[in-house]
């Protein structure tokens, strides 16, 4: 198995900066960065390309403070963002690029959400979708074998896929948190990566930036999150 020296050091300092972030209480700086990072690669994609995109901006902006005194309103937002997460699935032609604009920006609104409610939470999250993606990349390396969606995703294998999600809900299980929740949490993973893959592949895009090197770009490793957050704010 050969893996990726420069990958797996990107790696370890991702998650160096983020138990630094945690230790020293750096949450909304965090926060901050990613959707600066976001709003970024969005940009270089070609996700905004007229002024009007920018107003999408401001009111992602200004939903962040109703979020903030009503913490319960990020479902009703979740809501507007699995519709249109359908119709970019079965109409992927129909306004692809503003749809999913706003479906990035409600995604982040998410990690502002579950900030709220519990910076453990948070950086849970991240671990859970970093070690998964982590043991996806080295049990596909290591066992290879058939490849589930070539045509989306031309990396991602069964053998790799099956195995992180047994280890993930593993420990997703271990945090007392109901059995099929535990499932549906696990297996979101797998889901998320496929349908960002998705967006990619309809768009000509390998990756959403070159930022993080051989990870790509940052919306490159929260797309895992996408549906799992989801989940997570409905769930608690």
């Amino acid at each position: 198995m050969v893996i990726d020296s420069n990958r797996t050091s990107i790696g370890f300092l991702i998650l160096l900066f983020f138990t630094f972030a945690y230790y020293f209480k750096l949450d909304y700086l965090v926060l901050i960065i990613l959707s600066l990072l976001v709003i970024y690669e969005l940009n270089k994609s070609g996700f905004l390309s007229h002024s009007y995109d920018y107003f999408f901006l401001v009111i992602y902006l200004l939903t962040l403070p109703i979020i903030y005194f009503n913490y319960s309103i990020i479902n009703s937002f979740n809501l507007i963002l699995i519709i249109f997460s359908f119709i970019i699935i079965f109409k992927p032609k129909f306004y692809k690029k503003k749809l999913f604009l706003i479906a990035t920006l409600i995604f982040i609104q998410n990690f502002f959400a579950i900030l709220i409610y519990s910076r453990e939470l948070f950086y849970f999250i991240f671990f859970i979708a970093f070690y998964n993606d982590t043991l996806a990349y080295i049990f596909g390396r290591l066992l290879k074998g058939p490849l589930i969606i070539p045509n989306i995703s031309p990396k991602k294998t069964w053998s790799g896929t099956l195995l992180s999600f047994i280890l993930t809900f593993i420990i997703i299980n271990q945090f007392d948190y109901h059995f099929i929740v535990s499932v549906l949490l696990s297996i979101s993973l797998f889901f998320g990566d496929i349908f960002f893959s998705f967006i990619k592949r309809i768009n000509n895009l390998k990756d959403f930036s070159s930022i993080l090197g051989g990870h790509g770009g940052i919306l490159d490793r929260l797309d895992s999150m996408f549906i799992f957050i989801i989940i997570m704010n409905f769930y608690i």
